[in-house]
């Protein structure tokens, strides 16, 4: 494997720049790079290291990009039982010319499903695999501002539409609205749609923000986030204290692939943050409320700082009505070689304490270690040591842990962008 990726790099290092003004028009800019990773790891075990893992894939890019027109092509090689060559991802777009609102564009295992929300994502990334996706795109906009975007994709068997709809921005308040909608080729299976209606406002000293979630086929199908921005408390020569009210609701048959609502939630919530001008320190504080159950009632807290003697400050707390808590406590320090800090974790009855310490002989080569223990009976210590070092755009590592009661584990690294 490594003899294959020096081969590799050599060949990539050596060859013509593909950018050249004898290849390439004068309005078209060419961009070609490869990424590559080799990855090696195995288990300490009877006085040697026996490695039962190793992973390389090496991805070339070519991305060729005028006014009108935009192409990506993504060919990889893994080493599979196969190790052929294949294409990863792929995408052409086309615009009018004279236009950057009206066009249309085909993708092969591109454009992932996302929905933004408030503080949590409606569809997170990672819902659907991206080799699995291929579609085309159409586009428009232009009047008045507007713009839209319609997605239809194939997913195996199955059918992903999205639609997107932004306003401008009209001095005051600007809106978006986003349309998904997953029919699975299985009439049996779960049909999802989603509508997310998002309104961004600022009033000068206030900027109320509100996200609308709806689901199709039921009244209980819904999700409301709100927060207000920028309401300041008190302000002084040495900072600014503000406040954030809020609230997120749900319907009780909501069905999303998401984490920001679940089925009948009822939550108030109510931050406090400072923002220092004179110092170098931050804090906040935020109380929530659950109106249903006492799952998500409580109190959370942060505050960071530098003192004089540049070691650094970083303290979290969260403390819930049924009786969960945890919190963290950090100190560090460091120059331009060097660096070492401590950290204190405590989680519900459990507690560990982790020290870590840093040196850069030079800026291409870093030496990390940790060093952890738990702070009840039982000390069951882990501890984790790496060394990096780069070369150009190439990065190497190499690491090893060790836990409790358990062997060894080291692991190899190799990894770099050419372009």
């Amino acid at each position: 494997m490594i003899p294959a990726i020096a081969l590799l790099l050599t060949l990539t290092a050596s060859g013509q720049d593909s950018t050249g003004s004898g290849t390439v028009p004068g309005d078209w800019e060419l961009d070609c790079s490869m990424l590559f990773m080799a990855k090696a790891g195995g288990m300490w075990s009877d006085s040697r290291p026996s490695m039962d893992s190793t992973l390389m894939d090496a991805a070339f890019s070519v991305h060729a990009l005028s006014r009108e027109v935009d192409i990506l092509a993504v060919a990889a090689a893994k080493n599979s039982p196969s190790s052929d060559l294949y294409l990863r991802r792929a995408g052409a777009e086309v615009k009018w010319p004279g236009t950057p609102w009206i066009g249309g564009g085909v993708h092969y295992s591109d454009r992932i499903p996302f929905l933004p929300g408030l503080r949590s994502p409606v569809v997170e990334w990672g819902w659907l695999e991206p080799d699995s996706i291929s579609g085309f795109s159409v586009s428009g906009g232009g009047i008045l501002g507007f713009s839209s975007e319609y997605l239809l994709q194939e997913v195996s068997d199955d059918t992903l539409q999205q639609f997107t709809v932004s306003s401008p921005w009209m001095g005051f308040t600007g809106a978006d609205y986003r349309r998904m909608e997953f029919s699975p080729g299985d009439s049996s299976a779960f049909h999802m749609a989603v509508n997310v209606l998002e309104v961004r406002t600022d009033f000068r000293y206030v900027r109320p923000r509100l996200v609308l979630t709806g689901g199709d086929g039921g009244s209980g199908r819904w999700g409301l986030s709100c927060e207000i921005l920028d309401l300041c408390l008190l302000d002084t020569g040495w900072g600014r204290v503000e406040v954030v009210p809020g609230a997120r609701f749900a319907g009780d048959s909501v069905r999303m692939v998401t984490q920001a609502y679940s089925p009948g939630q009822r939550v108030l919530f109510l931050g406090s943050y400072l923002r220092s001008r004179r110092h170098m320190v931050s804090a906040g504080l935020e109380g929530m409320i659950d109106l249903e159950s006492d799952s998500l009632s409580g109190i959370s807290a942060r505050a960071g700082m530098v003192d004089r003697e540049g070691v650094t400050w970083d303290i979290m707390l969260d403390i819930f009505v049924d009786g969960d808590h945890r919190g963290c406590v950090k100190a560090g320090i460091a120059d331009s070689f060097a660096a070492a800090g401590m950290m204190l974790e405590v989680l519900d009855d459990s507690s560990r304490v982790t020290g870590s310490a840093a040196y850069s002989p030079r800026r291409d080569v870093c030496a990390e270690v940790f060093v952890s223990g738990d702070l009840d009976d039982s000390l069951q210590p882990s501890c984790r040591a790496v060394v990096s070092s780069a070369l150009g755009p190439v990065r190497g590592l190499v690491s090893v842990d060790w836990a409790y009661d358990c062997s060894p584990v080291f692991g190899l690294e190799l990894r770099g962008l050419l372009k």
